[in-house]
């Protein structure tokens, strides 16, 4: 404007030509001005606006931001209660506690009502949970928890008509539960909603734990009834152990079932029952202490808190009537008391107690006489091996479990020092595993004296590895080898007398001297080889060994001695009747004409003796070869060589002597030859008494001869005749050598 004007100014001095006015410059500026602020506006108002929605719709979505995991609570609660995670849906739900209960936002009421709902259904899941007999102890405990914090929450309880149908549907479905948490169980119904989680779960179990001793007990009285009826035992294991209610009538018997099967079918149904009992016990004991200890920790925390009932809401339980102890000990320790009882009865029958008392009979008590007898009977061995095996496992889950029961009594409880409620059971298990080993023990024992006592009259074995064997196999079944000592060793004693025994009859029915010397080197052999193998397995089944070996070396000692003192003495008739050959049954003109022919023969007296020592040796070695005689610490061969060579030697003195005035010069001076050289082949098995005796003999010869102790042909000649004698009996002198 001011170039306008000074152009205006110039143009007024110079006189140059006029153009249009500063005025009608400005206003055609202004109208285009006003012509652009119009279009603006009419351009830039529809964006205007829109940023100023964008602004709010901002603002609203930092304010969902904040509330995000609030509004996502209930969606997140059904994927854990779809997916069994109570734990994480009770976290979620946390998360609505922050709505007031006064809100005015729709919305978040609706989040609120939402989640509600969904903690109502997972309240309907977990008293679910807590009431089934099949649902892992984990699972229980983890329930008890959730359970508890939900009931902290104190949310009334809100059911939608579509969880009404999921309630009945569920109902349905679950053969215990009468409406929602109220179930009947064996008998007994039990509100989940009037006790304590931990109180209510522990009185649903045992329940439960009732129910299936009870139907334990009734399937085995079925089973043994059917198979009484006709029934085999594959049959009514194919068909179900319930196939036949108390109602019907029993099966008519079958023809083609054999006489005594069914007592075999019997026998196994015991053993099954047993079985179950076990497998019944090993579930659910450490199933029932676990929930036990969790309600008494919840009584624990409870009297901590001091929460009486007038300051509890409406969800909030008061404290029950019963502690977790006395429903231990009124509702399961009975349960398990009936338990062990059938256990016991399927393994042993009905004994005789120590007290003089029987066993009672768990089932079959009304049954017919014959089959009420079978029941009462113990197992065969083959079977009663089985069942004490589970029994054992069976007491020790009942120590394990009693030890821990005084733990479930209250403080206040004066009875803290008393007995376990189980140990009665305990003792009663306890009782019935030591008579069952007692009876293995027995069972086998008597077999292997049996068949040992076969073996030794059969064919002369001393079969000491069947009695180590069965020694190896009771130490690795036994489990109170303590409480079985007297029958190990009284059973060990058994054995051993048994094939001493047997041993015994097999020499008496051969009479011989090989039969007596197989015998002793039986004997010997198990006295060094085997008993020291027996003692210790002994040794790990009883603290008398000593004693125990004592008795079996004096069975096996008295064995061998009389046998072997039987060998002595028939060998020394064998060479009495050997040394009675020949020249005893001969004139004295015989043996004049026998030495008159230059001594060219052997004397048939000392052949048939050296004979009768060579035969001895022979079998004396081929039985014992060099084993060393226990009692006196020398071989058997050199004791029966000694033996046989005192009986040679007193037999020949003997025979000398009765003929001694009778016999001449040359007579004697041969037999003096003879007897030196009898002393000299047989002096290192002579006793001094024999060597004296034989000496004595032969001085008395040769002065009878004349000689003076001397040998016939002195001179350059000297030994001329003994070395004769020698040669002659060279064989004999290298049979007789060592």
């Amino acid at each position: 404007m001011r170039c306008a004007e000074g152009i205006d100014a110039f143009n007024e001095k110079t006189g140059a030509q006029e153009g249009p006015g500063v005025n009608e410059r400005i206003d055609k500026l202004e109208n285009l001005a006003e012509k652009c602020a119009h279009q603006a506006k009419k351009s830039f108002k529809p964006l205007l606006d829109n940023a100023s929605e964008v602004r709010k719709v901002q603002s609203s979505l930092a304010v969902l931001n904040r509330v995000a995991p609030i509004l996502q609570a209930p969606f997140l609660m059904r994927q854990h209660v779809e997916n069994r995670r109570y734990s994480q849906a009770l976290k979620a739900y946390r998360r609505v506690l922050v709505i007031d209960n006064n809100c005015s936002i729709e919305l978040l009421n609706h989040v609120k009502q939402q989640a509600q709902e969904y903690l109502h259904e997972t309240r309907l899941d977990l008293e679910r949970c807590l009431a089934q007999d099949k649902v892992s102890i984990d699972d229980l405990l983890n329930g008890i928890r959730d359970l508890s914090e939900l009931l902290e929450l104190d949310v009334p309880l809100i059911q939608s008509a579509e969880e009404e149908e999921d309630a009945e549907s569920a109902k349905e479905s679950d053969e215990f539960r009468i409406s929602d948490g109220v179930y009947a169980i064996s008998g007994s119904i039990i509100n989940i909603r009037e006790y304590p989680p931990a109180f209510a779960c522990l009185k649903l179990q045992a329940a439960h734990f009732t129910r299936i001793v009870d139907r334990a007990i009734t399937d085995a009285d079925q089973i043994i009834r059917r198979i009484y009826g006709g029934e085999t035992l594959q049959q009514v294991q194919a068909g179900g152990e319930g196939g036949n209610n108390a109602g019907e009538e029993a099966p008519t018997p079958a023809k083609n079932v054999s006489g005594n099967q069914w007592k075999y079918d019997v026998m196994d149904a015991r053993v099954l029952g047993a079985v179950k009992s076990v497998e019944i016990a090993r579930t659910w004991l450490p199933r029932l202490f676990r929930v036990s200890k969790a309600a008494r920790e919840d009584e624990k925390r409870r009297s901590a808190r001091k929460i009486s009932r007038s300051s509890q809401g409406n969800h909030r339980h008061p404290h029950p009537d019963q502690s977790a102890f006395e429903v231990f000990r009124t509702i399961i320790t009975p349960s398990v008391t009936r338990l062990v009882e059938h256990a016991t009865f399927c393994s042993l029958g009905c004994p005789a107690r120590s007290g003089g008392s029987e066993l009672n009979m768990s089932f079959g008590e009304d049954s017919p006489e014959k089959l009420r007898t079978l029941l009462r009977g113990a197992l065969p061995p083959s079977h009663g091996t089985r069942v004490g095996t589970e029994l054992a496992e069976m007491v020790e889950l009942l120590s394990e479990s009693s030890s821990g029961a005084n733990g479930l009594r209250a403080a206040a409880d004066g009875t803290v020092s008393g007995l376990s409620p189980l140990d009665e059971c305990k003792t009663l298990g306890e009782s019935a595993v030591i008579t069952l080993e007692k009876r293995r023990c027995i069972i086998a024992f008597e077999v292997c004296a049996r068949a040992c006592s076969n073996r030794a009259s059969g064919s002369g074995t001393f079969d000491a590895e069947s009695l180590l064997q069965t020694l190896r196999t009771l130490s690795s079944q036994l489990t109170r080898p303590e409480e079985c000592s007297v029958e190990v060793e009284n059973g060990c004693e058994i054995v051993v007398q048994r094939c001493c025994e047997g041993l015994a009859s097999y020499v008496r029915d051969r009479s011989g001297d090989s039969a007596r010397l197989s015998a002793v080197a039986e004997c010997a052999d198990v006295m060094e080889n085997r008993v020291g193998e027996i003692i210790k397995e002994v040794e790990k089944l009883t603290s008398n060994a000593a004693a125990v070996e004592e008795v079996i070396m004096e069975d096996i000692m008295g064995l061998e001695g009389a046998m072997f003192d039987e060998y002595l003495e028939s060998i020394r008739e064998h060479v009495a009747n050997s040394v009675r050959a020949g020249w005893m049954d001969m004139d004295n003109a015989g043996i004049s004409a026998n030495f008159d022919r230059g001594n060219a023969s052997f004397p048939a007296y000392l052949s048939s003796s050296l004979l009768s020592i060579v035969r001895c040796r022979a079998q004396v070695e081929q039985a014992l070869g060099d084993k060393i005689r226990r009692s006196d610490g020398v071989t058997y061969q050199h004791l029966s060589m000694a033996t046989v060579a005192d009986g040679v030697v007193e037999g020949i003195c003997h025979a000398v002597e009765t003929r001694r005035t009778q016999l001449k010069v040359r007579q004697a001076d041969r037999l003096a030859n003879e007897l030196q050289f009898l002393l000299n082949t047989l002096k290192k098995f002579l006793s001094e008494g024999s060597m004296a005796v034989l000496d004595s003999t032969r001085l008395m010869l040769c002065n009878k001869a004349g000689r003076g102790g001397g040998f016939q042909g002195d001179g350059p000649d000297g030994l001329a005749a003994l070395e004769s004698l020698e040669r002659l009996g060279r064989v004999y002198v290298l049979c007789l050598g060592e």
